[in-house]
This record gives C-alpha cells, sequence and structure tokens, in this order.
C-alpha cells in the first residue's frame, strides 16, 4: 500500500502517472489510477490529470470505475467545464452498464455539487428513477434530492418530484419506497 504514497525521482511524478494513464496495458493504467488516488488522498494536487484519468472510465472493470469516479468528485467542482466531457460516459455506463455500474454512475452523479453539471445529469437521473433493477432505482431516488439541493428549478421542471410522488404506489421494492420516501421528505425540507 506505501507504493502508492511514495514518489519517483527519475522523472517528474506527474509526467510519469500520465504516461501510465495513457498506456495500452491496463494493469499499468490501474495502478496508475491507484497511485492519483493516493495523490489526491494526501492532499496533492493532481487535477492536471483529469483528462487521462477520465479517459479510463472506458474500461467496463468496477474497481477502475470506482476508482475514477472518485476522482471526478473531488475535481468537479474546481474543473467544471472538463467534467462536462464524463457526461457520454455516465450516460453510456447508466443505460448500458451492468446494475452495480448503473448504481456507481448514477450515485456519483449526486455526489457533483455542480449546477453546470446537473443540467447534464438530470434527464439520466430521470431515467435511472425508472430503473428495471430496484438497486439502481433505490440509489437514484436519493440523488434527487441531492441534485435539487443544488438545482431546484430543474428538478421541478422536469417533473421529477411528482414522479416520485406518483411511484411511491407502485413501487413494489421496499428498500425503494424507504429511498423515495427520504429523497422526498429531503426536498421538502431544503429552502
Amino acid at each position: 500500500m506505501s507504493k502508492y504514497f511514495s514518489s519517483s525521482n527519475k522523472r517528474s511524478e506527474i509526467s510519469e502517472l500520465k504516461d501510465d494513464l495513457n498506456s495500452t496495458v491496463f494493469e499499468r493504467k490501474k495502478e496508475a489510477i491507484k497511485k492519483v488516488i493516493a495523490q489526491m488522498t494526501i492532499g496533492k494536487d493532481v487535477s492536471q490529470l483529469f483528462q487521462p484519468v477520465i479517459k479510463c472510465l472506458e474500461h467496463t472493470e468496477i474497481d477502475i470505475k470506482k476508482l475514477v469516479y472518485l476522482y471526478i468528485i473531488n475535481y468537479s467542482r474546481n474543473r467544471p467545464d472538463d467534467a462536462i466531457m464524463v457526461i457520454n460516459l455516465f450516460r453510456k455506463d447508466v443505460q448500458k452498464g451492468t446494475p452495480l455500474i448503473r448504481a456507481l454512475a448514477v450515485r456519483t452523479m449526486g455526489c457533483l455539487r455542480v449546477k453546470k453539471l446537473n443540467e447534464y445529469l438530470i434527464d439520466l437521473l430521470k431515467e435511472a428513477v425508472t430503473d428495471e433493477d430496484p438497486y439502481v432505482r433505490k440509489t437514484a431516488a436519493l440523488c434527487v434530492s441531492k441534485v435539487y439541493e443544488i438545482n431546484p428549478e430543474q428538478v421541478e421542471q422536469t417533473g421529477m418530484i411528482e414522479k416520485m410522488q406518483n411511484m411511491l404506489s407502485k413501487e413494489p421494492n421496499p428498500m425503494v419506497i424507504a429511498n423515495l420516501v427520504i429523497s422526498l421528505y429531503e426536498i421538502s425540507h431544503i429552502g
């Protein structure tokens, strides 16, 4: 574990990480992402690696996606223009990923505290609330209140609140119902 927190003397650490993130060798790329997250964790600014890190979202491995999404959450506030580039990758994960990947993408969307990004993500969130998998639906239900905190007008204009209220009487899964109620309660107390 300590290897992720040590620095290299050969050449610039950032340059080396960038090369590794752009590598075609999967294991090299995976190790580089772990090092980037470790550096981020100890407070080092690795925001200049935003582009090569988000390219790693194209991999379907859940461990990589978790790390990249963590990175995006951390740096999206400081780099909202770059973060817009992840919208299509979110769309792909929400629409075509496994239920676990769909839920992870949705949860990450809820953690992006940037109004500019939420405007692009609201339609994906609206889809996720009615996903076929209850795990995705319950995750999406909680994210609606988080997006509402940042952009209440957008949530109201898309009819998300009414949609969630209507789901209460039709939803067969008790966990989804619980999360719908929690989210609607939080929305009613924001402001």
